[in-house]
């Protein structure tokens, strides 16, 4: 009978967990302890190979459970690819969290008790098999998730696929902001090599890239109502001069190039 519940060959759909003796029901957490066995082998040459082998382990594991009703028929070839975590299924993936704790609490009280006799022995190994009922199907859904990337980084040692460069980004060239048209020329004389601009000027080009962003996105630039009211222009002004007074200390661009 413990062979029989480990391999599950003998099993058929709609067996009974009741018909099943206390002592054997241990014996259906073989497969689920031995997929994750192999699953903790982290070596890179073999990664893959074992793997598979506690992906079949965790199958077989869910089958049986399925057979005697202990779990339900699920889809076990999801992964991240093609189930992500989102806003549609978050509360399924805090739902599974709350029941594992839960499980584990209650196995982990049980087994303290010191009165422990057959219904009691025969109720932990119940809730260890539903526990393991749903980290299996976590953990297949991690494995299907990281042999593709392995088979991928696999393929790239081998030259078979080229590695994915990464994209361009555009930087920024460097600038003085000032505060007025007296200090970009001040600071214009001094540094030739470095484009000025005053804040006014500063805030026009970031108000233009804006209106332009926002006319792509089909939406009509901001017209503060009020003048006196902390309309948009208003703090980019701010905001800009309080970055240029950061960066700037007092009477650093008076210098005329003297360290």
């Amino acid at each position: 009978c413990a062979s029989d519940l480990s391999s599950g060959i003998n099993a058929e759909y709609g067996e009974c967990i009741d018909e099943v003796s206390t002592e054997s029901i241990k014996f259906m957490l073989t497969s689920a302890f031995q997929g994750f066995l192999h699953q903790q082998h982290y070596d890179y040459e073999h990664r893959r190979s074992n793997l598979l082998v506690a992906q079949e382990y965790y199958k077989d594991f869910h089958h049986l459970c399925e057979v005697y009703q202990l779990a339900q028929t699920k889809e076990l070839t999801l992964n991240r690819m093609k189930n992500p975590v989102n806003n549609n299924n978050r509360d399924e993936k805090i739902r599974r969290l709350k029941q594992k704790k839960e499980l584990e609490e209650k196995v982990a009280v049980m087994e303290k008790r010191s009165d422990i006799d057959e219904e009691v022995q025969r109720e932990i190994y119940l809730s260890m098999v539903q526990l393991w009922v749903l980290r299996s199907e976590d953990e297949l859904y991690n494995i299907n998730s990281e042999i593709p990337l392995l088979e991928h980084m696999e393929k790239m040692r081998h030259g078979e696929v080229a590695p994915v460069q990464p994209r361009p980004t555009k930087v920024m060239k460097p600038f003085i902001l000032v505060k007025s048209e007296q200090q970009k020329r001040v600071f214009g004389a001094g540094y030739p090599s470095l484009p000025t601009m005053t804040l006014d000027e500063y805030y026009d080009k970031e108000l233009k890239r804006i209106v332009e962003q926002q006319k792509n996105q089909g939406k009509p630039p901001p017209e503060p109502e009020d003048p006196d009211e902390e309309t948009e222009e208003g703090l980019a002004k701010a905001r800009a001069w309080d970055e240029w007074k950061d960066t700037h200390k007092r009477g650093w661009g008076n210098r005329h190039n003297r360290s």
